[in-house]
């Protein structure tokens, strides 16, 4: 990495160059995997929001845009950005069902109404979601969840200005380098957090509402039994990790066997038994031990650098864990100034702000598929997409609550 700030080159929001905005101080670049992508610095010069930021990161060239900036009436100016994907927040997607589309397809859908095209696809399968009254940002990031990919942007720069925009959609970024840490007590620079997530055993997995039909097949309205994979599971709706059980589970009323601690997840709208069986025992493979990060200057490491997405050998045998297990890195905070320092958040990550909202999408439209069941009178025009539009309000009314004293 280049042990100086990187010059940043500055264009309004038409895309016209205005010249050299100076940094003073350091530059901060703090970027997550599918998630916040952002720089920060200080500045003399105080840019428009909306202005476009152009600078060099090694090989690679990075966008960002300005969407706040902090301006004393002495001192100077304290300027944020985000990558230029924030731009999709303003192309609006009304209504599209996907149904047993390739990653490649569903991802057109999301970058149909923006400027960015696809450069490359390697995520196999088929899967479908809802994508209804919804931001075109929001939408990549739902297909990137659904098909299990992650996004990563390429900005191509000709005649000193930006030429293309697009994205690479693939099954899994970054690479394994041979780097390993190794956590002790008295490790100077390094944090362990043990994330507040359930462990769980076993899970039952459940998929879309079944739909209520006569003795003749013909559908009634309405929905009722979720889909369940019983019949392609020995007749049994959960799968379970017995090594899983001995460590994380718990002892029975008379204290002679270990049982499982049962969990569920939900695929509302998962319609194929044996897809959600695998849908669940994937799930199952993140949940059957506590989610743990370490946060770690990169010098921790041995081997090198390290990259976002990149996987690095973990020994962790603190306290008696003896936790030997491969994990990524998610979160790397690079500051550029004399020289540069690098802070990274290898293993799991705390939930983004969109993982929380999509986990309500999904909670409330299993909310309407149990009410379904009761009658089977419900309307059908209550659909997955009217559920994702009123949780997404919902939402909004929630963090309207951020200005209110308590």
């Amino acid at each position: 990495m280049a042990g100086t700030v990187p010059t940043i080159y500055w264009f309004d929001r038409w895309d016209d160059r205005i010249g050299i905005l100076p940094v003073l101080g350091g530059l901060v670049h703090d970027e997550e995997l599918n998630g916040h992508d952002t720089i920060e610095f200080r500045s003399r010069e105080v840019p428009s929001k909306g202005d476009r930021l152009l600078w060099r990161d090694g090989g690679i060239w990075r966008e960002h845009v300005v969407v706040r900036t902090e301006e004393p009436l002495e001192g100077p100016c304290e300027v944020y950005a985000e990558s230029s994907l924030c731009e999709m927040l303003d192309d609006f997607i009304e209504e599209e069902h996907l149904v047993s589309r390739t990653a490649e397809q569903a991802v057109g859908y999301a970058l149909a109404p923006t400027r960015w095209s696809l450069a490359s696809c390697d995520v196999p399968g088929t899967a479908g979601c809802v994508l209804y009254h919804v931001n075109a940002l929001w939408a990549l990031r739902r297909v990137a969840e659904v098909w299990d990919g992650e996004v990563t942007p390429v900005i191509t720069v000709a005649d000193g200005r930006v030429a293309t925009r697009e994205i690479i959609f693939e099954a899994e970024h970054g690479e394994w380098r041979g780097l390993r840490l190794t956590y002790a007590k008295n490790m100077v620079g390094c944090t362990r957090t043990v994330l507040d997530q359930e462990v769980c055993t076993a899970l039952y997995g459940f998929g879309m509402g079944l739909p209520l039909v006569d003795e003749d097949g013909r559908y009634q309205g309405g929905y009722r039994r979720k889909l369940t994979f019983g019949e392609v599971n020995g007749g049994v709706d959960w799968v379970g990790d017995e090594e899983a059980r001995l460590v994380w589970g718990r002892w029975d009323a008379s204290r002679t066997n270990k049982v499982h601690s049962f969990g569920k997840v939900e695929f509302p709208e998962c319609t194929d038994p044996a897809t959600l069986l695998q849908l669940t025992r994937k799930a199952l493979a993140e949940i059957v031990r506590p989610q743990v990060s370490y946060e770690v200057d990169v010098a921790a490491l041995v081997g090198g650098d390290a990259g976002l997405g990149d996987t690095v050998a973990v020994v962790d045998t603190s306290e008696g864990h003896g936790w030997r297990l491969r994990a990524r890195v998610v979160r790397r905070v690079r500051t550029f100034g004399d020289a540069v320092t690098c802070r990274l958040t290898i293993g799991a990550a705390q939930r983004a702000d969109y993982e929380v909202q999509s986990g309500l999408v999904a909670e409330v439209a299993e909310l309407r598929g149990d009410v379904a069941g009761i009658d089977g009178q419900l309307s059908v025009a209550t659909s997955t997409a009217y559920v994702q539009e009123a949780v997404t309000g919902a939402v909004d009314e929630m963090v309207d609550l951020e200005d209110l004293d308590f």
